[in-house]
């Protein structure tokens, strides 16, 4: 009867976890769109800003904490001097956690901090001869910002994410949305 019992009582603690988070967790899709600088040394002849977004997904934990990923698009870079040039572009999939610091009812502070496993394209012209290459990692992102709520559902968000790209820093300053809805 004792094995029954202590069988029950693992069965209740491996299962209300599960029911508790179903019946907290939240889950959103989210999109940014923004622009990106890129951290270049860089000379009058280089243009190392463009328009970058993203596009997630989440599910939220609890009031303050969230499980994300999804896509980010970084721009392009890119730069000439006499006959030679070159153009960058990175994109990448990532994933990390988001965090919620509710300030007032409809407004709170968000941080989120995670991996991007990236991937630049590259075409280099150098004395007329164009060559083209290609680069992948996979490195670290964080970011700040602010979620307005418009309804239940629809929060706006302004935000700056930093990515760390093979030892370029990429910046995003972007305003996006989230919705929400119920799992």
């Amino acid at each position: 009867m004792n094995k029954n019992l202590g069988l029950a009582a693992v069965l209740m603690a491996a299962v209300l976890p599960a029911t508790t988070l179903a019946q907290t967790a939240t889950m959103y899709v989210t999109g940014q769109f923004g622009k990106t600088s890129y951290d270049l040394d860089s000379g009058s002849n280089v243009d190392d800003e463009d328009n970058g977004y993203t596009m997630g997904i989440g599910v939220r934990m609890g009031p303050n904490v969230a499980i994300e990923g999804g896509y980010v698009d970084l721009g392009e870079v890119s730069g000439s001097s006499g006959t030679d040039s070159f153009t960058a572009e990175t994109t990448g999939a990532f994933a990390g956690l988001g965090l919620f610091i509710p300030l007032q009812p409809g407004f709170e502070l968000t941080g989120r901090a995670g991996l991007i496993a990236w991937d630049t394209d590259a075409a280099i012209t150098l004395g007329g001869l164009r060559s083209t290459e290609s680069d992948d990692g996979t490195d670290i992102y964080f970011g700040i910002g602010a979620a307005f709520q418009v309804s239940r559902e629809l929060h706006l968000t302004v935000g700056f994410d930093r990515y760390d790209i093979d030892d370029t820093d990429v910046d995003m300053l972007s305003l996006g949305a989230k919705f929400y809805f119920a799992m």
